[in-house]
């Protein structure tokens, strides 16, 4: 599995643009109990999100507080 880069949309207007890294897909992996490629609900996304912005130092609050700052989280395609 490839990195991946998030961009995502607070509602206050910031954008961050963050790329996980390993040890971000294996808590997501080890929380959802799935494979990365079974990555499909947006709640899936935006857990990914919040451990790379977490990990980050971007967000110290909790998943579920950090939910409601977030408009949009969007998949950067590599190939343009």
């Amino acid at each position: 599995m490839n990195q991946i880069t998030l961009r995502i949309h607070l509602t206050d207007g910031t954008v961050l643009e963050l790329d996980t890294k390993a040890s971000d897909i294996i808590k997501w992996e080890t929380y959802f109990d799935l494979s990365i490629d079974k990555l499909e609900k947006f709640t899936h996304l935006l857990y990914l999100a919040w451990l790379t912005a977490k990990r980050n130092s971007k967000t110290s609050s909790e998943f579920e507080v950090w939910c409601d700052l977030v408009k949009s989280v969007e998949v950067d395609d590599p190939k343009g």
